[in-house]
């Protein structure tokens, strides 16, 4: 069998491996609901937590901080799925508790929150903290950065035998960067699960952090993107020939499938879609990116086999951007969705750079093609310079594209944002306030920290209406740090209100009502609330 067959072969038995695993899925999971809701108080303790996604989750990390703030793990009692169900021990305390969880969504992304409840009454005194550490963060974006980098120059490098052979230098290179992704491959993994269980760096050895990172969908990615580093360091070890080329072209090919194992695009819907979409996009940066380094050493020397290279890819090139801009297209009108406020948000801000790059990076790629290449082949000594000076400046436009894309691990997209519920208003809280013969009704909505709406209801202790001249309301926290907020209330109907007033923090707030009663007399009314 020649090496295209085989070649075709291979890619479509790829293709058919991406669809088996294409289960409907949304992009990203989102928190819908919890049962009971959160900041809840329920007279009795429930059986069970219920958290309600937009897709089936897994449990990684499931704490429950008691009112005393003793911690019980129960992430072994909980189970996954679209409602995530985490039962409750049989000792539930009165007072207020936190449901801190962690879990992972079929796109390999970990997402983290915390439920707060009480049971009888409000206590106080418990937090959970479910940040993501900055530097795990940090390291994961560095290690998915590099990984791709690996992967685009070093296996692609591999599969550019399919055009020419490799320049020594080029394959030395090529070589170099597979072996630093055969290590990069499994760090990433670890960094993947101390993000998934929300641990600092200095647990990346513990086997727990190893399960949770294997458990995510990332896993597959990880292992397959090994194997295919080893695949393409397996082919430069080799002298040119057949045998090397069908194994580096299976290197780029397992590298893309890799990629569409795990991520926000594969895991969009229509499966069916997204993940061949995802291969092709990938496969077809690895042609283009891959050929970029051997093409720029080979122009050095400016050899006869450097104008075969040359032509070889420009003819073959059409055929890989072709469908790396359509599955490209694909991928951002089901992970963007319908125009919104949704768009306005930190993956959009990365699409919107990575596209800029992309604008410039194809503007040289067709001034590369159309007038620089006849003119290179025809042995113009300045075009070859220019063409040079070109592909250096591609294959920087790329690693910068490279590390703007794996910033999207961050993210998501907002087509998930859609999957959102609408925020909820919270109820309003009523508190009467007494200063002698004069009490203050105060209502304020919603019933949470943020811009709020004061109205008060002045009357005597027999809730007989009281006419007075002004009120001033004022709220304050010295637990929090926050000094005295002033805000005169505008009367209408009997009823005094503010409109402009904003709660920063939530927490135990003074609130008094500052009551001109006449000239003569002022009365302040006040008293504790507590603004959840």
């Amino acid at each position: 069998m020649h090496l295209l067959p085989r070649l075709r072969l291979l890619a479509g038995l790829l293709l058919l491996l991406v669809l088996l695993p294409a289960e409907g899925a949304f992009a990203h999971a989102q928190l819908l609901s919890t049962t009971p809701p959160d900041n809840a108080v329920v007279d009795v303790a429930p059986d069970a937590i219920e958290l309600t996604f937009n897709e089936p989750v897994t449990p990684l990390a499931i704490r429950l901080i008691r009112p005393d703030g003793s911690a019980v793990d129960l992430t072994g009692q909980s189970e996954g799925g679209a409602t995530a169900t985490t039962p409750l021990p049989a000792d539930m305390a009165t007072g207020t508790h936190v449901l801190s969880w962690r879990v992972v969504s079929a796109d390999g992304h970990p997402i983290a929150g915390s439920l707060v409840f009480s049971i009888g009454r409000v206590s106080g005194g418990v937090d959970a903290d479910v940040a993501s550490d900055g530097a795990v963060s940090t390291a994961l974006w560095a290690g998915k950065a590099l990984l791709f980098v690996a992967m685009f120059a070093g296996i692609g490098g591999a599969a550019f035998g399919v055009l020419a052979p490799l320049p020594p230098q080029g394959r030395r290179i090529a070589l170099g960067l597979t072996v630093l992704g055969i290590a990069i491959a499994p760090i990433t993994l670890g960094l993947q699960g101390l993000d998934a269980l929300g641990l600092s760096l200095p647990s990346f050895f513990d086997g727990q952090v190893w399960g949770a990172g294997l458990s995510t969908s990332y896993g597959a990615t990880a292992i397959a993107a090994a194997v295919a580093f080893a695949w393409a360091a397996g082919a430069l070890k080799m002298p040119p020939g057949r045998i090397p080329t069908s194994l580096g072209v299976a290197a780029a090919a397992l590298a893309a499938l890799s990629l569409a194992l795990s991520g926000h695009a594969s895991a969009a819907s229509p499966q069916w879609l997204t993940r061949p979409a995802v291969f092709l996009h990938i496969a077809g940066v690895l042609f283009w990116a891959g050929a970029l380094l051997p093409l720029w050493l080979l122009l050095r020397d400016g050899t006869e086999q450097a104008s075969r290279a040359l032509a070889s890819f420009s003819k073959s090139i059409p055929f890989a951007v072709a469908p790396l801009a359509l599955s490209g297209l694909i991928l951002a009108v089901v992970q963007m969705g319908a125009p919104g406020p949704q768009w306005v948000t930190p993956y959009g801000f990365i699409l919107a750079g990575k596209l800029l790059l992309l604008f410039i990076l194809f503007g040289l790629a067709v001034w590369n093609r159309h007038w620089l290449t006849e003119p290179a082949l025809a042995g113009n000594a300045a075009a070859l310079q220019r063409l040079r000076r070109s592909i250096g400046w591609e294959m920087v436009l790329i690693v910068a594209i490279l590390a703007l894309v794996a910033g999207w691990r961050f993210t998501p997209p907002p087509r998930a944002l859609v999957d959102m519920p609408a925020p909820q208003a919270a109820e309003p809280i009523m508190e009467h306030l007494i200063d002698g013969n004069t009490m203050a009704m105060v209502t304020i909505s919603p019933g949470s920290a943020g811009p709020v709406t004061i109205e008060v209801m002045v009357s005597d202790i027999e809730h007989v209406p009281k006419e007075v001249l002004g009120v001033t309301v004022i709220v304050s926290s010295p637990e929090l740090g926050v000094e005295p907020i002033q805000r005169a209330a505008t009367e209408a109907d009997g009823v005094w209100r503010v409109d402009d007033l904003t709660i920063p923090v939530a927490g135990t707030w003074q609130l008094e009502t500052e009551i001109r009663i006449s000239r003569f007399e002022l009365t302040r009314p006040r008293g504790e609330v507590l603004i959840p």
